[in-house]
């Protein structure tokens, strides 16, 4: 029986990034991945998906081209597109294994299942652990319609697997998943729809994001019904209901993008804790209810995002390295952001969050078309940026994003959180200008001189 160290099941972003870690620091790791090394973020999520929404936004600007002073027509090819999306994937899984080898890492690309709290078994071959680090992942959620077997019923994992072009979409689910997706294929003259149980688009986050949301999805025309359920599908049609009222939606593509679920076949056999949605428990250092058996990643079901997988990986690696960790895991310390044109990024404490918690506070807003690098990128009909920070201390508390570059903005403000920094240490910093950056600046600046005491 080959004896490791540490085994990890599941090759994503948490899975690899460990290994590699701890296969550096003198650590005999094995790692095993049943698909693709990656995971859900290489292979279908994260790379893909921003690989063709840069496609889209490239379009964008063929499409606004005479208000740069250009004229030019944009021919596309969704094959050469989502090739280009597959290249990347590829390029990225041998990059990752070139670090697994460099590092020491014994890489199988086997099915593996925990048998018992010591030992994997892996095409009948067992394999000795004295840690173990879960990190399975989490597959879309799907849902029954009666019928939709005579549908093209598709979720966000096989946009690149099958077929990729359409010229009409309906998508179940009104989250990020639904409005890039959304984004890229309106972008390119689909008719999209998108059908939202809640009483709007985004309804769990602040109204801020949720307006930004309904613009970018006005923008490109998008169909929204809101506060409706899906009944059933049949003669080519969705029949959906509104306040008592049932009506029909013609389509013949339908994508589900109403959540995720985790991956719990390698465990199931094991006795553990899981939540009442059948994630992993974890403590601080990401320990399972037994005590060798980590979880890290969308398995624990918080924040499903590879930046969440790094950061668990980190406090795992420090644990099984140090015996402890300087770091906890914070959920408000994690910006996120959706890839729209233009981009919807957060970090921090929301508004309806800090107003729950009757936390004294204050928010402070600016618009794009206060910025002058936002003249000069042509993008002023919409967009801001709005920071809440503590009325006493000025500490800052969390921060939404509506801009172009949001996805990059936000980590400005994500190091703040992290520093405790306040409203007047940025205002002591210099950016550069013009840029979008500088909106940070413009804001403190404000708050600074209206608060300096004589």
């Amino acid at each position: 029986m080959q004896k490791y160290d540490v085994i990890i099941i599941g090759g994503g972003p948490g899975g690899h990034s460990l290994a590699a870690i701890l296969g550096k620091n003198g650590k005999k790791v094995a790692l095993f991945e049943q698909e693709f090394l990656g995971g859900t973020c290489v292979n279908w999520g994260c790379i893909p998906t921003k690989t063709i929404l840069k496609s889209a936004k490239i379009k964008s600007y063929f499409d606004n081209a005479e208000k740069f002073g250009l004229n030019s027509v944009a021919k596309f090819n969704f094959k050469q597109i989502f090739q280009r999306a597959k290249n990347n994937s590829l390029k990225l899984q041998g990059s990752i294994l070139e670090t697994l080898k460099n590092s020491g890492v014994d890489f199988y690309n086997k099915k593996a299942k925990v048998i018992s709290n010591h030992t994997v078994l892996a095409e009948n071959e067992e394999f000795f652990f004295e840690k173990l680090v879960i990190a399975t992942g989490s597959k879309p959620r799907k849902i029954k319609i009666e019928g939709a077997e005579r549908a093209n019923l598709i979720t966000s994992d096989d946009f690149f697997k099958g077929k990729i072009e359409f010229d009409e979409l309906t998508i179940i689910g009104g989250g990020a998943i639904s409005l890039e997706f959304a984004v890229f294929y309106a972008s390119f003259g689909a008719k999209i729809t998108i059908i939202e149980g809640n009483e709007r688009v985004f309804a769990n986050f602040d109204n801020s994001i949720a307006e930004a949301a309904n613009f970018v999805l006005d923008r490109n025309k998008v169909k929204i019904f809101t506060k409706t359920k899906v009944k059933k599908y049949e003669n080519g049609q969705l029949l959906l209901e509104k306040e008592g009222k049932i009506f029909a939606h013609t389509t013949k593509n339908i994508l589900l993008a109403i959540g995720r679920q985790p991956q719990n076949e390698a465990f199931s056999g094991l006795k553990i804790d899981l939540d009442n949605r059948g994630f992993l428990k974890i403590n601080k250092f990401m320990q399972t209810s037994v005590p060798d058996i980590y979880a890290i990643g969308d398995i624990t079901g918080q924040m499903m995002l590879s930046s969440t997988a790094y950061k668990h990986a980190d406090i795992v690696a420090k644990h099984i390295l140090f015996g402890s960790s300087d770091e906890e895991f914070s959920a408000e310390l994690i910006p996120w952001a959706i890839y729209s044109i233009p981009e919807i990024a957060s970090v921090g404490k929301t508004e309806k969050q800090l107003l729950n918690l009757d936390v004294d506070f204050q928010k402070a807003k600016i618009f794009a078309k206060n910025l002058p690098r936002a003249h000069a990128n042509g993008e002023i009909e919409a967009g801001f940026i709005e920071l809440f920070f503590h009325s006493k201390t000025f500490e800052i508390l969390g921060c939404n994003i509506f801009l172009e570059e949001a996805s990059l903005l936000v980590n400005q403000v994500a190091l703040a959180l992290s520093q405790k920094l306040t409203i007047f240490d940025l205002q002591k910093m210099a950016y550069t200008h013009p840029s979008l950056s500088e909106a940070f600046y413009y804001l403190c600046r404000n708050i600074t001189f209206s608060n300096l005491k004589k």
